[in-house]
């Protein structure tokens, strides 16, 4: 196993640690907390998906290929463990 691939196994691991965390943190809430818990979650997506799309998207400015890849697989995971955090969120509001 590469370096680069040893660590995209550690962030999958931490991002996945992150949603089975927030799923417990989650049981504790009402329903009021949780809807302002899944507005609060829709706009962070919002938030790295811009993010993603700007620096991502960056003309005129040199970034190193293997530093693309690298924010691109982060802000990935980034993504994907958010719409997860949403989806508990709206399982646990029961819609």
């Amino acid at each position: 196993m590469s370096a680069t691939e040893k660590t995209d196994a550690m962030m999958d691991d931490q991002y996945a640690t992150k949603v089975k965390q927030y799923r417990e943190k989650i049981k504790a809430m009402g329903k009021e907390e949780l809807q302002d818990e899944l507005e609060i979650l829709n706009e962070n997506l919002e938030d790295i998906e811009t993010e993603k799309r700007l620096i991502l998207g960056q003309t005129g400015v040199h970034i190193n290929a293997v530093a693309i890849d690298e924010y691109r697989n982060s802000f990935n995971r980034e993504i994907k463990a958010t719409q997860e955090m949403i989806n508990i969120a709206k399982e646990a509001l029961g819609a």
